[in-house]
């Protein structure tokens, strides 16, 4: 597995310092952050951030983070992931006013890390550690007690 962790801005030290811990211990996870857009209306907004992710995708398949997703488990997330995202993929956390429909609608799967509202950096740091934990589950590792 391959993955592009993509996020709009950048981390605070907090989430930076919390999310290395992890991404250190994982092979071919790289982190990219995208610049936010400083148009004036949250869709002009939107749109210019998808056509900046179009860019970085090169038709890879997507994973988009949004309140409307799916909520897994940590062992149905993993599996999820061994069995629909065999190679490369892209991981998105939008900017603050979310994501453009277009980039919702192109997505392979719109995952949900929680029913509530969570920082952008909560939201980065919580990605990167299911993400880790769930190569550790399925390389039967103990950092998950099943």
């Amino acid at each position: 597995m391959k993955a592009t962790l993509v996020f709009f801005g950048k981390a605070s030290k907090f989430a930076e310092s919390e999310c290395q811990k992890y991404l250190k211990r994982m092979n071919n996870v790289q982190v990219l952050e995208l610049k936010e857009s400083k148009k004036s209306t949250p869709l002009e907004k939107l749109l210019e951030e998808w056509k900046s992710l179009e860019k970085v995708l090169k038709k890879r398949p997507l994973v988009v983070l949004t309140e409307e997703g799916d909520l897994f488990s940590s062992v149905v997330f993993s599996k999820k992931l061994a069995d629909q995202f065999p190679r490369d993929f892209c991981f998105v956390v939008g900017s603050a006013y979310g994501l453009h429909a277009d980039c919702k609608k192109y997505a392979s799967l719109k995952l949900s890390l929680s029913p509530m509202t969570l920082t952008h950096d909560h939201a980065r740091v919580l990605l990167v550690e299911q993400l880790y934990r769930a190569v550790c589950i399925q390389a039967g590792h103990p950092y998950h007690h099943v």
